[in-house]
């Protein structure tokens, strides 16, 4: 008799554990993921100096590169995290520890002056992120930069000074970028950097919209954003 309850008792068991054991890998495979977005978002934004603790703010769209040589345009940073997100997945299982995603060069950042900033080599990435570890932490610091997420964005449309004071009103972030490499390519050599035209409107990470008269309320509003 106790033979024969046992025997179903310990079914029951067998099939709570393994319920129990796949929910805890889905939790685990749930949990590898958002691990790697998050990571290759904050990766992203140490090497460019941008985000909440960083001096710069992305412009989209940008270009990432994965591990297996694929490539992927993104419009804003829910597109990023989707992106990276959908790779890692489909990807996962194929390496061990599959290395994240970098930017591909050229890609463009706003500086705290409302100066767009092109940056075009390796070189450049490096000293872009040096001087804000500088400017943030003090000339001799190694700290680390970026918190996912951006202070702010841009709230179009915008209108664009560019070096000879020419102007260009655009109305998205990929006219925003195409402005930029065009006139860029008609005039190699020209030093300067395009730069917004004040006032502009800026979205802040809670949604609020705040209307910027300056370059010095906009480096106010970076510093103030990064605490």
């Amino acid at each position: 008799m106790y033979k024969k309850l046992m025997k179903p008792i310990g079914l029951i068991l067998s099939v709570l554990m393994t319920g129990w054991i796949t929910s805890c890998q889905k939790d685990q495979s749930a949990a590898d993921v958002e691990n790697f977005v998050l990571q290759s978002v904050y990766e992203i934004e140490e090497r460019s100096g941008c985000g909440v603790e960083g001096c710069f703010e992305l412009v989209f769209p940008v270009t990432l590169e994965f591990a297996d040589g694929t490539t992927q345009e993104v419009g804003d940073y829910d597109e990023l995290h989707q992106a990276v997100r959908d790779w890692f997945q489909a990807n996962a299982g194929s390496q061990p520890r599959p290395e994240r995603p970098r930017l591909v060069l050229p890609f463009d950042v706003l500086n705290d002056a409302g100066e767009v900033v092109t940056i075009s080599t390796p070189e450049e990435l490096m000293d872009l992120r040096r001087s804000c570890i500088a400017a943030t932490f003090g000339p001799n610091h190694h700290g680390h930069l970026g918190k996912d997420r951006p202070c702010f964005k841009p709230v179009f449309p915008l209108t664009l000074q560019f070096p000879d004071s020419t102007q260009v009103t655009v109305s998205t972030p990929r006219e925003l970028k195409e402005a930029v490499r065009t006139w860029r390519q008609a005039n190699p050599g020209v030093p300067g950097r395009p730069e917004f035209v004040f006032p502009i409107t800026v979205e802040k990470k809670d949604g609020t919209l705040v209307v910027v008269n300056s370059p010095e309320e906009l480096r106010a509003l970076k510093a103030d954003c990064r605490g």
